[in-house]
């Protein structure tokens, strides 16, 4: 029985507590999705070497954003795995998760957002698609093998 006065007896509370608790990873990954690296590469010349050899070109932005939300999304799926059981819900974090993204990075060029960059939104669709195709694969994949071994004879 909770005393007065405590977190159990606001069951919001004890909801955000929760939420905090085993959330906090993906808050992290999203964090790390909207830090502003084009600001830092401008601000801190170390970093800013390397990252224009990487965003060098539209090509090479392209992949950069394919492969930034193909990890994100898997390390959100892994974290998140009832996503998996709801597609709609990881596609529609996925629009967010680049507008977002766009934004930040536009609100710290000193821009407004015009989400006209269609070559990272197209790179983020399919990093992210990608991601989903891999997680719900690897799911069948051990299903299958977890039948396989149920109906080994013993």
């Amino acid at each position: 029985m909770a005393t007065p006065g405590t977190v159990a007896d606001h069951p919001w509370r004890r909801r955000l507590l929760l939420a905090l608790r085993y959330g906090w990873p993906a808050l992290a990954l999203l964090a790390f999705l909207w830090f502003p690296f084009d600001w830092l590469s401008e601000a801190w010349p170390a970093f800013g070497v390397p990252f224009r050899q990487v965003f060098r070109n539209a090509h090479d932005h392209f992949i950069g954003h394919t492969i930034f939300f193909l990890v994100i999304g898997l390390l959100i799926l892994s974290i998140v795995p009832a996503l998996r059981y709801k597609p709609q819900w990881y596609f529609l974090g996925l629009v967010v998760a680049a507008l977002v993204q766009e934004t930040i990075q536009a609100l710290f060029r000193g821009q407004l957002p015009t989400f006209t960059d269609f070559n990272a939104f197209k790179g983020d669709a399919l990093g992210g698609a990608t991601a989903f195709a891999l997680s719900l694969a690897l799911l069948l994949f051990q299903r299958a093998r977890a039948r396989a071994a149920a109906s080994r004879p013993q």
